[in-house]
């Protein structure tokens, strides 16, 4: 089987996962924000941090995937932005995200999770989100027809969960239809 770096930057180089377009979900929840700092973690080929850094942010783009990252480099460079690439997995990410964020002058004002999920994290997010902070998440939840055709539920979210999963944070936005969740979510 292979790993996790493996296994996307296969999915990469087939043509998977490469939409320059960002979510509108994104575009909707965040075009009237002020920009400050923005982690995009698990960002593949960068669309929505270059469409954030094009806004005005500044953004940190992390991902596993060797082929997404470099594609999304490309794609800052051809639009004329700088983003920040960090090459790690979600776990690394928050490793160095929670244990600096104490300590951040600026700690993130947007945390955007797209198409990934990592209940194992949600604990960790929260902390990585400045008084007033954003996080952004949507995902697939068992209920996607992607599952009723025999893929493995292993990757989705139960019904309801992804609106329980961040109890410290004010909830200001959620839907759930079509086995899709969507969550924006406040820092106090």
């Amino acid at each position: 089987m292979l790993d996790d770096r493996a296994r996307w930057n296969a999915k990469f180089l087939s043509g998977d996962a490469q939409s320059a377009e960002p979510d509108p979900f994104l575009i909707e929840t965040c075009s009237g924000l002020s920009p400050g700092r923005a982690l995009d973690l698990a960002g593949g080929a960068g669309r929505h941090a270059i469409w954030l850094a094009l806004s005005g942010w500044d953004v940190t783009l992390t991902d596993i995937s060797d082929e997404g990252l470099a594609i999304a480099s490309r794609r800052a460079t051809t639009a004329g932005v700088t983003i920040t690439i960090r090459r790690e997995s979600a776990a690394e990410t928050l490793a160095w995200g929670t244990a600096s964020a104490p300590r951040l002058t600026k700690p993130f004002e947007l945390v955007t999770v797209f198409w990934f999920l990592m209940r194992e994290h949600f604990a960790a997010l929260p902390v990585l989100l400045s008084p007033g902070g954003l996080l952004l998440y949507k995902t697939l939840t068992a209920e996607h027809p992607r599952f009723a055709i025999g893929e493995s539920p292993q990757f989705a979210l139960h019904r309801g969960e992804l609106q329980t999963a961040f109890p410290s944070l004010n909830t200001i936005l959620y839907r759930e239809a079509n086995g899709i969740a969507e969550l924006a979510a406040r820092a106090e």
